[in-house]
């Protein structure tokens, strides 16, 4: 009788506090689409988070799916972009991937990646890696399945 509700998929709730805990992270944001106006950083605070809509690569079924979710980095001591202004990015980015780069344990550099013609980049330092992946709600129908040249 209730069948259908337990093939629903569960919203992610994941944190990352290793360079290791980064791989996952960047597999399940490949291919997350955000908006400029949602991108946020707050130097007092320390953090940077993203507000995207999520492609759900972990979900292998007919019906592509995305979520609404949220990444936000935190304990940043440093951030530069390539190929926009952090404080007024451009609209309809895609991610590609977040990559990491030691430095003195624990501290790190994250460099979070999108696709497009400027190859726009962000830079971050962090004191050490401290991000949160969260989905904002159940995923939902996606209009269409990213496809990758190969």
């Amino acid at each position: 009788m209730f069948g259908w509700f337990q093939n629903k998929p569960k919203p992610l709730r994941l944190l990352a506090q290793s360079e290791e805990d980064v791989v996952p992270l960047s597999a399940l944001l490949q291919d997350a689409a955000l908006r400029g106006e949602d991108v946020r950083y707050d130097a007092r605070a320390r953090a940077l988070t993203l507000r995207f809509n999520r492609f759900c690569h972990e979900h292998k079924s007919r019906t592509p799916l995305r979520a609404a979710c949220a990444l936000q980095i935190g304990s940043i001591t440093g951030l530069q972009s390539r190929g926009f202004d952090v404080h007024r990015p451009p609209q309809g980015m895609t991610i590609l991937h977040l990559a990491t780069e030691p430095l003195e344990a624990p501290a790190c550099h994250l460099y979070l990646r999108f696709a497009g013609k400027a190859a726009a980049e962000l830079k971050i330092e962090v004191e050490a890696v401290d991000l949160l992946l969260m989905d904002l709600a159940a995923p939902h129908r996606a209009r269409s399945t990213p496809s990758h040249p190969v």
